[in-house]
């Protein structure tokens, strides 16, 4: 019998192996486009993938809800409901579909007028890029139903095995094909071609696993579609939300500071990374906490949660200590001396911010698993609502690092509303604030406090013997209190599932 810490591991797994396909396309591709393309053209494509991806925010958070649903139905061996959701949340991702192609083509036609600082020789190419990426991503929201499906039956292996190999097959393909064209549609089509065939191979999978599973339409259920879009309402304001958060300031860069747009999209990427860890092991906490609230096993949720918390938030802070003691040669090696100059500065400013906003991840999942994902909106709007205004003002003051110091605002706004009000409003308390607090937050920057001190104090010397030394000497005096007073040899609460 599969133990919950295999499952959450497992699934962890895969969804980093899923995210490492879209990381060869954000790590791999700048690379080589970054030297390929010209500075505009560099930009345009950034642009291209940012607005092209909004169309995925019309999801409505159905994937999770599939996922959720078709746990407990498995976990009832409810075979009719499994098919009356799977049905109808198609239906519904094919609506969402239909209306993403509607607002992608508003932006479109609006496009001079959003990036009034481009070349105008770019707009047709950007138009043109744009408009296939949307319509890939369009065809793609339908298909995502069978990433819920494989989700649900905690197969995540299988959704990362496809849209990470359809990733890679995109990224090989565009960069062959940068050596012979600069056309933005070209390599917009190569990599839209390859998403959709990635989304196909998901539904084989999920046919495989399940072949009585039907999607009809005499399947699809008003009822079921009710209960869908109550429990969607709030995670569709929470999922735009965090696309302000994430996504807009690509486009608030593009607005304002047009050629900088390049070098805080390289910024955006690499955090980007770091986050997409984060939510691969939050994403597999939904089934498990799915199946452990139908058990009513409260005490293992929140020992889950705490633990998952505390390692994540090592994690982060590891990641923000190796960026600004290697983040300059990194850049120059990964995207060049023009972009690593520019997007250093903001990179160091995006990485705490990210590692301030993800402490409350893997509790964004325990909500979204037990149903209380309602509690968490009013946070997301105003973490979404700081940074958009915050990054507004940072760009019309400071420029490209303003729109980052805007994020900074609304991370700590976030993190600060997560401590004194969401876990106070929770009907079904699943982490108190002392342990959010002490367990996840400070505990982990006192066990690294001397990398902390080192990278603070010395990353600036000349002296690169000395440097090294002082950095191996912090590592071994970081081990040494994280072993004897970071909790780290407990491991996540294991019960069978």
């Amino acid at each position: 019998m599969n133990s919950l810490r295999f499952i959450v591991i497992k699934n962890a797994l895969a969804n980093m192996v899923r995210a490492s396909g879209s990381a060869i396309v954000a790590l791999v591709l700048p690379h080589y486009l970054a030297r390929a393309l010209d500075h505009d053209h560099f930009a345009a494509w950034a642009l291209m993938l940012y607005i092209a991806a909004y169309a995925n925010y019309l999801d409505f958070g159905l994937q999770t809800a599939i996922a959720r649903y078709l746990a407990q139905a498995i976990e009832r061996c409810d075979d009719e409901l499994r098919d009356n959701v799977i049905s109808t949340a198609f239906m519904l991702l094919a609506v969402g579909a239909l209306l993403s192609l509607f607002v992608i083509g508003a932006v479109l036609v609006f496009l001079p007028h959003l990036f009034q600082h481009a070349p105008a020789s770019l707009i047709g190419e950007l138009r043109a890029g744009t408009g296939i990426l949307a319509l890939s991503t369009a065809l793609l929201l339908p298909l995502s139903t069978f990433t819920g499906v494989l989700t649900g039956l905690c197969r995540n292996e299988l959704s990362a095995l496809a849209i990470g190999g359809s990733r890679l097959a995109g990224a090989l393909l565009v960069v062959v094909a940068v050596e012979y064209t600069h056309s933005l549609a070209v390599l917009a089509t190569l990599i839209g071609v390859c998403n959709i065939a990635g989304g196909l191979a998901q539904y084989v999978f999920a046919r495989r696993l399940a072949p009585s599973m039907r999607i009809v339409l005499r399947r699809i259920s008003s009822a079921v579609a009710l209960q869908l879009a109550l429990y969607c309402s709030t995670l569709t304001i929470w999922s735009l939300c965090m696309g302000l958060v994430s996504g807009l300031d690509v486009i608030i860069v593009g607005h304002y500071d047009f050629p900088s747009v390049g070098a805080y999209s390289v910024a955006v990427v690499l955090v980007a990374f770091f986050t997409g860890v984060n939510y691969a092991v939050s994403a597999a906490l939904l089934a498990p906490i799915v199946v452990l609230q139908e058990r009513g096993e409260w005490r293992q949720i929140r020992t889950l949660i705490v633990n998952i918390t505390r390692l994540s938030s090592f994690f982060d802070i590891a990641m923000t200590l190796l960026i600004f003691l290697f983040g300059g040669t990194l850049l120059k090696h990964w995207v060049g001396d023009s972009y690593a100059v520019q997007a250093l500065p903001i990179l160091k400013i995006l990485v705490i911010a990210n590692a301030i906003r993800l402490i409350g991840a893997p509790l964004s999942a325990a909500l979204v698993a037990t149903n209380q994902q309602h509690h968490g909106i009013s946070g997301a709007v105003a973490e979404s609502v700081a940074n958009l205004t915050f990054s507004i003002i940072g760009a019309l003051t400071l420029g490209a690092i303003g729109v980052a110091w805007g994020t900074m605002a609304g991370a700590v706004i976030s993190i600060i509303w997560v401590l004194l009000l969401t876990l106070r409003w929770l009907r079904i308390p699943i982490v108190s604030q002392a342990e959010l607090l002490t367990e996840c937050c400070l505990r982990p920057v006192f066990c690294l406090l001397p990398m902390i001190i080192c990278t603070a104090v010395f990353n600036d010397l000349h002296t690169t013997q000395f440097r090294i030394l002082t950095i191996v000497l912090g590592l071994f005096a970081t081990a040494t209190m994280t072993w004897r007073w970071g909790e780290m040899r407990r491991g996540p609460v294991v019960c069978a599932v």
